[in-house]
């Protein structure tokens, strides 16, 4: 797993890099930028891609995670996850693209 780590490292510090460029000073939103050096990092060493190429996935876990946050919340019925709702037609399919 380091080439993968060393490619989002060097990949995220020549960004910053051109951000800083020549006035030696900048200021940066580090947790958006950490947050998607997270992503790039485990697109690489998950999926084999980068983190633009892998957005498709984590936007699709978010959605998911969502989905399943909203279902915790409703109350306990058993099979509840197997009616044609909505929700649960959009959780499988979700599962079926990831």
């Amino acid at each position: 797993m380091f080439p993968a780590f060393l490619t989002s490292c060097s990949e995220l510090i020549s960004r910053w890099e051109e951000l800083v460029g020549s006035e030696g000073s900048s200021e940066l939103d580090v947790w958006h930028e950490f947050q998607n050096f997270t992503g790039d990092v485990i697109s690489r060493t998950a999926f084999g891609s980068s983190y633009k190429q892998g957005m498709r996935i984590f936007q699709l876990q978010t959605e998911h995670a969502q989905l399943l946050c909203q279902y915790d919340k409703s109350k306990f019925i058993p099979g509840y996850g197997f009616l044609p709702l909505k929700e649960n037609k959009r959780r499988n399919e979700i599962d079926k693209e990831v």
